[in-house]
């Protein structure tokens, strides 16, 4: 039992770092019964005990358990040990008057047609302003290819999609086709013959739903969901061949100062009929899934840059020409191939990740800087993804009664 309203937090680095934490939310309500809205969060450090920047965001309401608990150390904690034995610092939690979540930045808006459906949402800080497309056919017209893609990315007032003419201050005449980040179609694991190892299913043509939106003084952030589609195959738990219906989840945030976006995306599953549900098992199944990214971005000659060890997990493109325009991804899934230019346009791209049950990825749009793109997207993929700052409620044991000592006779 924890004594005090305490999270632990760890540095699993060789070095001081600071940054964003984000944990569980309901198992710490269930531990210290604060709502959110009274939550308030301190560094133990800061004897003012100064409000640090935190919220909860609601992030699928059919599922209570991705409830989400995110604040920012601004101030560097020391270095730990990869295998979280030793706590580079403490969070207090209190009851109280939280810091205000309305500040502006960064922010989120919803736009609806005269249908009352959402068509898109804005994403925007200080950084970034991020238009991202939830239908097939913004313009209305028959060019319907554009669903679940950001057909507009402004870094610092510029657009980067088409970066040349805006460099230029030109506006008008940009490529009607620039987008990115458009999970065109989805791997899924076929039914239990070798011979059909995986089928796809394609997204790019239909309409993303809105599940939920928030905004916080750390970050804002959507979830959507694809229109349903079937699923006949293998049960991931059982085996046995199941019929479900299907979504495709995507978790996008944008957090505050922040250059690039995380995206986290998962399948989720319930029975089609009542012969498809399975006795004791529970109703909503998680599936492995295979992502398939295509972005269209003008960025002329490029080089093209991808960590070859141990395994592929990001990649970087960055533009030989001024203004420098760069693109990075970076993954908890291996990248199985990238493709540039894709189906011969050298302004097209394809990314196909390997299959998991849960996908989280950073992607990091940059300028002006050739000869540190790569090194930065390497950088983001360590801290943001493979080792990232990582906190758990306190528990009042000696051994970490003695380790919290250690920390803080060398703070």
């Amino acid at each position: 039992m924890a004594s005090i309203n305490l999270l632990a937090v760890f540095n699993p680095s060789n070095y001081w770092r600071s940054g964003f934490i984000t944990l569980p939310w309901q198992p710490i309500y269930q531990q210290f019964q604060i709502p959110p809205e009274e939550l308030v969060l301190s560094d133990l450090r800061d004897l003012s005990h100064a409000p640090i920047k935190a919220q909860v965001d609601h992030v699928d309401p059919e599922s209570l358990e991705r409830d989400t608990l995110i604040f920012s150390l601004s101030k560097p904690i020391p270095p730990g040990s990869e295998d979280d034995m030793f706590v580079s610092g403490f969070i207090k939690l209190d009851r109280g008057k939280p810091m205000p979540q309305n500040s502006g930045e960064p922010f989120v808006e919803v736009v609806y047609g005269a249908d009352g459906r959402e068509r898109g949402v804005r994403l925007s800080n200080s950084r970034l302003i991020v238009w991202f497309n939830l239908i097939p056919a913004p313009e209305d017209n028959e060019r319907n290819w554009f669903s679940g893609s950001a057909t507009s990315i402004q870094l610092d007032h510029q657009e980067i999609l088409d970066p040349f003419p805006a460099a230029r201050g030109e506006w008008l005449g940009q490529d009607p086709e620039k987008r990115c980040m458009q999970v065109a179609a989805l791997q899924l694991p076929g039914v239990s013959d070798p011979k059909l190892p995986y089928y796809q299913v394609h997204l790019y043509n239909h309409s993303y739903s809105l599940v939920s939106q928030s905004s916080g003084c750390v970050r804002a952030s959507i979830t959507i969901a694809s229109e349903p589609f079937n699923y006949m195959g293998a049960d991931p738990v059982t085996g046995h061949n199941r019929h479900l219906i299907c979504k495709l989840y995507r978790v996008i945030s944008l957090y505050a100062g922040a250059d690039y976006l995380i995206e986290e995306l998962f399948v989720k599953g319930k029975p089609k009929a009542e012969e498809d549900r399975i006795i004791d098992s529970p109703e909503v199944v998680y599936l492995n899934f295979g992502l398939h990214y295509f972005a269209h971005m003008n960025m002329g000659h490029t080089q093209d840059i991808q960590q070859v060890f141990p395994v592929p997990d990001w990649f970087a493109l960055g533009s030989t020409e001024p203004p420098y325009p760069a693109y990075g991804l970076t993954t908890n899934l291996h990248i199985e191939s990238l493709v540039h230019p894709y189906e011969g346009n050298p302004s097209n791209f394809s990314c196909q990740l390997l299959p998991g049950k849960f996908a989280k990825c950073l992607h990091l749009f940059m300028r002006n800087q050739p000869n540190e793109f790569d090194t930065r997207v390497g950088h983001f993929w360590y801290e943001m993804i493979y080792s990232p700052l990582r906190a758990e409620i306190y528990q009042d044991t000696e051994l970490k009664y003695q380790i919290q000592n250690q920390v803080f006779a060398t703070v």
